[in-house]
């Protein structure tokens, strides 16, 4: 039976090869057969994040204890490597310039710590739970989803499955601050199932701001570097996982258009401006606007399966990794100009 999902989650993805998929500027389509050959080569539970290094490699987590890093040629989808850092409940990764070297920061939502490690799977550093804040009962309600990076080496830890607070470090590892969860009032907690994923804008130096992908609260807020809110933008119909800063754009992919409602549901990857406002809905129909207020989104259906993390390359092609998708946890779209 599991075989026979299997197929026909391959014809229905690789049946969309051909089909023009976005708007405007951004239009997209898949590429058949990219990465398969890598892929069966090695096992993948989930994607749950992909990036790219300086070198142009592509590297997609999984939670798969027996390879948690599969690096990949973006261009032929070829297999260059892979290596386990034993991380049963691997989330986000970051990949982070320090000093002359590039370096992963990866959550683990089972082992309730972040880890440091080079790109080839060397420990670094690891950062576990933090205890003094004395926002946990213990280290099992410490569930950790993704790490942001400012320039002088502080970062930020999104407690995305845990108690929904960031945890804002020093470069060598010093608790700062932290705020969000049901700190502080109003606007400025985050509710729970919110801080999923989220991104640094730093366009403007001197008013740096984090945003936050609002998973099952369907929105996108942003605040101070300090966490101050700042607002907050509607995404009904969508579920965004999180924030990928692309030159004047921002790439958000939706896990699931009715989800958490229909944990079974599609979704999408919206590209948005400055603005936040949506300029192509990929695998969706576009999104429309009534008197400025954007109506609720859905999935195209037979596009994506579960969009999680997503990366783009140097000539604006997507890299798509898909959550519960054994059929295909990693996608390429490649962009039609």
């Amino acid at each position: 039976m599991m075989r026979f999902v299997i197929f026909c989650l391959l014809t229905a993805v690789f049946s969309q090869a051909e089909d023009i998929l976005g708007q405007g500027e951004f239009r997209y389509r898949i590429v058949p057969g990219w990465g398969r050959e890598a892929l069966a080569q090695v096992n993948v539970k989930n994607g749950h994040a992909v990036t790219i290094d300086a070198n142009g490699r592509l590297l997609l987590l999984t939670d798969d204890v027996r390879n948690n890093v599969i690096m990949l040629d973006p261009k032929t989808g070829a297999l260059i490597k892979h290596w386990t850092a034993r991380m049963p409940g691997a989330h986000g990764m970051s990949v982070v310039r320090e000093g002359g070297r590039e370096v992963l920061f990866i959550t683990d939502t089972q082992l309730h710590e972040v880890r440091k490690l080079t790109l080839d799977g060397e420990e670094l550093a690891h950062y576990a739970w933090p205890e003094q804040a004395k926002v946990h009962a213990s280290a099992n309600e410490y569930r950790p989803s993704k790490t942001i990076h400012f320039a002088n080496g502080d970062f930020c830890v999104f407690d995305g499955y845990g108690k929904d607070c960031i945890f804002h470090y020093k470069a060598d590892g010093t608790l700062l601050r932290w705020w969000g969860g049901n700190l502080g009032e109003v606007e400025n907690q985050l509710k729970h199932w919110g801080p999923h994923g989220g991104g640094l804008d730093v366009s403007d130096s001197a008013k740096m701001r984090v945003i936050i992908a609002m998973s099952d609260q369907q929105e996108i807020k942003r605040f101070t570097a300090e966490g101050k809110f700042i607002d907050k933008i509607a995404m009904p119909g969508g579920n965004p996982r999180d924030i990928v800063f692309w030159g004047e754009h921002v790439i958000v992919p939706h896990l699931g258009d009715q989800w958490p409602k229909d944990k079974n549901s599609p979704g999408f990857i919206s590209i948005v401006d400055r603005e936040y406002r949506i300029v192509s809905n990929v695998g969706a129909p576009a999104a429309v606007y009534q008197g400025g207020v954007l109506q609720p989104m859905k999935s195209d259906g037979k596009t994506f399966i579960h969009p999680h993390g997503v990366a783009v390359d140097a000539e604006g092609n997507l890299y798509v990794a898909q959550f519960a998708s054994p059929a295909a946890p990693l996608l390429k779209l490649e962009r039609i100009k």
